[in-house]
């Protein structure tokens, strides 16, 4: 059976649970308590995943918008900090299917540098994968910006 798998949806749905197995036996992986043919391909196309690297290059989830909550204790006294990652909706037929995808990070009342290595990381991975997909911009004359030059045509 594709362990990477079972190891997904054992956390998932809980180490005791059957659901995993049926899972699996549903998309082919398994039949019964054997492993299929289409199980072991899936087991070595993921190692060879991993290997590669190609599972960490993926692009980054296009992110809508990131929040801090901070949580407070007795007396307002801050006990630590949730960075909020919402994504944004994947493209569906129809926005009724629509996914509103989340990821929440606690972080300690110590923490707060890793906090902001955290967000520096995501705010860094969501500009350079936009920066990808574009062509830099025009080069404005006498040294002046893109940016700068039509804000003056607006005017």
């Amino acid at each position: 059976m594709p362990k990477f798998l079972e190891n997904k949806l054992k956390q998932e749905y809980g180490e005791k649970s059957a659901i995993p197995y049926k899972v699996m036996n549903k998309l082919g992986a398994m039949h019964g308590n054997k492993e299929t043919a289409k199980g072991a391909a899936m087991e070595k196309k993921h190692e060879a995943d991993m290997k590669t690297g190609s599972a960490q290059e993926t692009p980054h989830e296009p992110m809508r918008e990131m929040r801090i909550e901070i949580h407070r204790g007795p007396q307002a006294k801050v006990t630590g900090f949730t960075v909020h990652h919402h994504m944004m909706p994947k493209a569906t037929k129809s926005m009724a299917f629509s996914e509103n995808t989340t990821h929440s990070h606690p972080f300690g009342v110590g923490d707060h540098e890793a906090m902001m290595d955290h967000v520096h990381e995501h705010t860094a991975a969501q500009i350079a994968s936009t920066d990808a997909g574009k062509p830099t911009p025009k080069e404005a004359p006498a040294g002046a910006s893109a940016m700068e030059e039509e804000a003056e045509e607006g005017e």
